[in-house]
C-alpha cells in the first residue's frame, strides 16, 4: 500500500460544527532500525526503510459540539508534572486556549498542531477538543503524529464523515510538512494509523509501501517485548529543529547502514531470530549515532553509565537529543539497569499496539 504526502492537503472548507461527541485514540511507535531513512531528503536517494511497532502508549482525542462561534482547545499530559503552572493552564495543569471563532489560530507552539488539524479537517466553529497523553510533546515517540491522526479522526467522526488509514497518515504527514513546515518524516503517522508491526518503504514522495512484518515464530515478539525499557531522558525537544542541525553529508552516508539494519531486523523477524533482530538493532543504533552524534548524545551518556550491565542494545527514539531511550537487556538484568538508572521515568512498552480506533467514555 503506498500513501503518497506531497502536495496532498485539501482544498479549504466551510467551517463546520460537530454534531456530536466524538473520542478517539491513537499509539505512538518505536522504531527497531531504520529511523531517518524515511526524511525525505534521505528517502529520495534510493528509498528508505523503516521497522518498527505501535505501542501502547496512547494519544486520546475529544471532540464535542461548543457553544457557536468559538473554539475551545485543551492539551493535558497525564503522570508528567511541571514545577511552575503555565498562564493558559486549567484544571489539573491542563493548558486551555479559548478563541472566536473569526478570531486568527494562536501561534503558540503547542497549540500550532491542533489548530493545523482542526484546519485540515474543516471543522472550526463550536467546537471543543481535548488532548489527553501519557507524555509531553517532545518525547521522541512520533506522540505530534498520534495527535495528528487522533484529532483528525475524531473531527471527521463528529461530523459523520469516514477516513480510512492511509489518508489519515497522508493529512497528518502534510500537515506537518506544509502547514507547520517541520522537517519531519513520514513513519510516525503510518504507526499512529494503522498499529501494529511494520516494515515501511520510503520514497521522495512520502510511505511508498506499508506490510505487516512476518513473523516466522509465536515467540519471538513477547520475548523482545519482555526486554524492553523505554528511559525517559526528561528532555523535551523539536524533532524539526533537531532534524535541521544535522549535517546533510553524515546523512547520507549513514543512510545505506540505516536501510541495510532495517532489513536485518525484518529477516530476524520473518525467520524467528531474536539474535537477528537484536544485531540489526545494534546496527542501527550504531548508524543513528553517525548520522548525528550531538542528537545522540544523551544516549552516549547512558551507555557508559549502563556499561557492565548487560544492555545489549541502547539507541535513541526518535531524531534524538532528548526524548527517550530505548534499551534492551534480557528481564533478568533489568533490576541491576534500573538501581542504575536511579529517579528516572521507566516505561515498559507493550509491542503491537492497534491502530487508531473510536474510544467510549
Amino acid at each position: 500500500m503506498s500513501i503518497p504526502c506531497a502536495g496532498s492537503l485539501s482544498a479549504p472548507r466551510t467551517l463546520r460544527s460537530p454534531l456530536w461527541r466524538a473520542a478517539a485514540s491513537a499509539p505512538m511507535r518505536v522504531s527497531f532500525a531504520g529511523g531517518g531513512s524515511d526524511l525525505p531528503g534521505i528517502a529520495r536517494q534510493d528509498g528508505g526503510r523503516v521497522v518498527g511497532a505501535a505501542i501502547d502508549l496512547r494519544v486520546r482525542v475529544i471532540v464535542e459540539p461548543f457553544d457557536r462561534g468559538w473554539v475551545r482547545l485543551e492539551l493535558a499530559s497525564r503522570g508528567e508534572g511541571r514545577a511552575e503552572p503555565h498562564p493558559t493552564e486549567g484544571a489539573g495543569g491542563a493548558r486551555v486556549l479559548l478563541r472566536r471563532r473569526a478570531d486568527p489560530p494562536r501561534d503558540d507552539l503547542a497549540f500550532r498542531l491542533v489548530e493545523a488539524t482542526l484546519s485540515a479537517a474543516g471543522v472550526g466553529d463550536g467546537v471543543a477538543l481535548r488532548v489527553e497523553s501519557e507524555t509531553s510533546p517532545g518525547a521522541g515517540l512520533g506522540g505530534s503524529a498520534s495527535v495528528a491522526v487522533a484529532a483528525l479522526f475524531a473531527l471527521r467522526a463528529s461530523i459523520g464523515e469516514p477516513v480510512a488509514p492511509e489518508d489519515l497518515a497522508r493529512e497528518a504527514v502534510a500537515i506537518e510538512r506544509e502547514r507547520l513546515r517541520n522537517a519531519c518524516g513520514a513513519q510516525d503517522q503510518v504507526f499512529a494509523a494503522f498499529g501494529g508491526l511494520l516494515d515501511l518503504a520510503f520514497d521522495a514522495g512520502g510511505c511508498s509501501g506499508v506490510r505487516p512484518l512476518a513473523i516466522g515464530c509465536p515467540d519471538l515478539v513477547p520475548a523482545l517485548s519482555a526486554g524492553l525499557l523505554l528511559v525517559d531522558t526528561e528532555v523535551r525537544r523539536v524533532s524539526g529543529e533537531v532534524l535541521d542541525r544535522m549535517d546533510a553529508g553524515s546523512a547520507c552516508d549513514a543512510k545505506g547502514e540505516l536501510v541495510a539494519a532495517a532489513g536485518e531486523v525484518a529477516r530476524g523477524f520473518e525467520i524467528g531470530s531474536l539474535s537477528l533482530v537484536l544485531s540489526g538493532m545494534r546496527r542501527g543504533a550504531a548508524a543513528k549515532v553517525r548520522l548525528s552524534r550531538a542528537a545522540s548524545a544523551i544516549a552516549l551518556s547512558l551507555e557508559r553509565r549502563l556499561d557492565g550491565l548487560g544492555v545489549e542494545v541502547l539507541r535513541v527514539c526518535g531524531a534524538g537529543g532528548g526524548g527517550h531511550i530505548l534499551v534492551w537487556a534480557p528481564a533478568e538484568r533489568h533490576a541491576r539497569i534500573l538501581e542504575a538508572l536511579g529517579p528516572c521515568l521507566v516505561r515498559r512498552p507493550a509491542l503491537g499496539a492497534p491502530g487508531v480506533r473510536l474510544d467510549g467514555g
